[in-house]
């Protein structure tokens, strides 16, 4: 396990052209297990999720975003595939459909960039554009966790 910092900038454009853009640095854990990789963080009151606990799984060709708490979900984004998904919130079930354009992964022991571009659509309709990118770097103040526990 190794702590980093979390880098998180997603924009999303609406059918005006209109983007929204979110920005995010949380503090996380890397592992890789059997030639996946995750990303493990808390989301904050930024997001308008806090209190749920999100996990990136990256393989080879694909990547999957999981949220539990308050909001819980799993999407899954293969290259140039449409993915059908359930949002479970505290106001009930969202049906969405996730049509993957981009996912260029960059990963090397814990640092690099993963680039996303997604549409979202909602019972068959185009909602919007969503653009995600994730920067992990060395979380210098705690290092891996070896470090970590030392300073505890």
């Amino acid at each position: 396990m190794k702590r980093v910092l979390v880098g998180l900038k997603s924009i999303q454009r609406d059918a005006s052209g209109k983007d929204t853009v979110v920005e995010l640095l949380s503090p996380g854990e890397y592992h890789e297990k059997n030639n996946v990789k995750y990303i493990m963080y808390n989301e904050s009151e930024v997001t308008g999720l806090e209190g749920v606990h999100t996990t990136i799984k990256i393989k080879p060709a694909s990547m999957i975003l999981i949220r539990n708490g308050n909001v819980s979900m799993r999407h899954e984004y293969v290259l140039g595939e449409m993915k059908q998904t359930v949002v479970n919130t505290p106001f009930g079930e969202l049906h969405m459909g996730i049509k993957t354009h981009e996912l260029d992964i960059q990963i090397d022991d814990g640092l690099g960039h993963v680039h996303l571009g997604y549409d979202i659509s909602v019972g068959g309709e185009w909602q919007f554009y969503n653009q995600l990118d994730i920067n992990l770097q060395e979380d210098t103040e705690y290092g891996d966790e070896r470090q970590a526990q030392a300073r505890d």
